[in-house]
């Protein structure tokens, strides 16, 4: 959170920050982030989209894009929220052939695509 300002300042980066709950100080956004999804204007074909947040929204976050027409591989996801150990012996963050906490913490659709829930 702390490398969002420096984010924001660099050219040719748009950083979109919702939140479902704030308090009176929040200046941002309100809402599902899925909401956003339709108002964003980028070119597909070559834009990234970086996914952070719990399981479900992942999900449905992923899901929005991929219908938007992002590219499978463009999309990347954090999947740190999974991890347990954090050196891949107790299996808790394993996605398919993957373990988090070895190959991730970020993965691309296009890597997990095909594994039966990939978000649990």
């Amino acid at each position: 959170r702390r490398l969002i300002p420096d984010w924001q300042k660099i050219k040719g980066v748009d950083i979109e920050l919702v939140v479902e709950r704030a308090d009176e100080s929040w200046q941002g956004r309100l809402g599902v982030v899925t909401v956003i999804l339709d108002k964003i204007l980028v070119d597909m074909n070559i834009s990234p989209a970086v996914v952070c947040g719990p399981p479900i929204m992942l999900k449905f976050v992923t899901q929005r894009l991929v219908e938007a027409g992002f590219k499978h591989e463009n999309i990347y996801l954090s999947m740190e929220s999974n991890m347990s150990c954090g050196v891949g012996k107790c299996n808790h963050c394993r996605v398919g052939k993957y373990y988090v906490c070895k190959d991730g913490p970020v993965l691309t659709w296009h890597d997990i695509k095909d594994i039966e829930e990939p978000f649990l």
